[in-house]
């Protein structure tokens, strides 16, 4: 895994620079970042044109050519036009003729009643909402629901899924495990399907926030842009987590002096049922059943996965 930081040593090495919030930390200035006198973290921007990604890494893991931040910019606003113009549709789609999509993230339905959990910030400051899924089109939401310290936010749609998730009720704590991710990652030109990334889960390398109760664990692998509101699912095909946000590289070396790619953070299952439980929303557990192939797996999840739009 290309000298990755692993279980606990990937979590000591997280910790200064988590403050045990990912995703939701108050950004760092350059200057208090870098003090004078100190030499800059060895992180260059990297452009990837066959995938259409413009990266912060290491010079040695730049698969393409190193560009400077202008270029960056400018090449981030012209993928950000394509992608808003394949992902809008059809107009008569749209809440509203004066509002644009400007993000867009994932999330899964939770029940027979049309509500999709996603992540607070994949909601939060949006005129209007839409969930769209392969079957369904794209479809109104509002949030019923939402927590910020918990990240969480539970959507209202009129749609009626035909499956919806299950959770595992009590998630193997003692190792890591091979996983997967199913959602709408923003790779290149914006996905119309759901997408299945494998990943190594380590739910057993448990953070914890200022009360002292457990809520988030650390997976490893593609996670990207869009990626936020995704179940993170086990062997059988049951939810275990749900992603949270990809660890940035550049803040994490900084302040901890350690290169770290490809690590998000993941909420844990009971910090969603401590979410839903008391505001009476519905979800349902699954004992274990057989392993799913990753075919089937995807096809399984991609029935209850959607596309959470974000309109201002």
């Amino acid at each position: 895994m290309r000298g990755r930081l692993t279980g606990a040593a990937l979590l000591a090495a997280l910790a200064p620079a988590l403050g045990g919030c990912a995703g939701l930390a108050a950004p760092v200035s350059a200057d208090a970042a870098n003090p004078a006198g100190t030499e800059a973290p060895p992180v260059v921007t990297c452009h990837e044109p066959g995938r259409d990604l413009v990266l912060r890494v290491a010079p040695a893991e730049c698969r393409g050519r190193i560009i400077d931040e202008a270029e960056a910019a400018a090449l981030a606003a012209a993928r950000s036009r394509r992608q808003r113009a394949q992902i809008v549709g059809d107009r008569r789609s749209r809440p509203d003729d004066k509002v644009e999509i400007r993000s867009a993230g994932s999330g899964f339905f939770i029940n027979g009643q049309g509500q999709v959990l996603t992540g607070f910030h994949v909601v939060a400051r949006c005129a209007a909402l839409t969930v769209s899924t392969v079957g369904g089109g794209r479809k109104p939401a509002n949030v019923i629901a939402s927590d910020y310290g918990m990240d969480l936010a539970v959507l209202q749609t009129r749609a009626k899924p035909n499956r919806f998730a299950r959770f595992n009720p009590t998630p193997e704590r003692n190792q890591g495990m091979d996983a997967s991710v199913v959602g709408y990652p923003a790779l290149g030109a914006a996905t119309v399907v759901p997408s299945r990334t494998a990943v190594e889960a380590w739910p057993s390398q448990v953070t914890s926030d200022m009360l002292g109760g457990g809520t988030e664990f650390s997976v490893e692998g593609r996670i990207r842009a869009g990626h936020s509101g995704s179940p993170v699912l086990d062997e059988t095909g049951r939810v275990i987590g749900m992603i949270r946000s990809k660890v940035d590289e550049v803040t994490t070396f900084r302040e901890t002096g350690r290169f770290v790619d490809d690590v998000a953070q993941a909420v844990t299952n009971e910090t969603i049922f401590r979410f839903l439980t008391p505001r009476n929303i519905s979800y349902a557990t699954q004992a274990r059943g057989p392993v799913l192939s990753p075919e089937d797996l995807l096809e399984r999840a991609g029935t209850y996965s959607a596309r959470v739009e974000c309109w201002n």
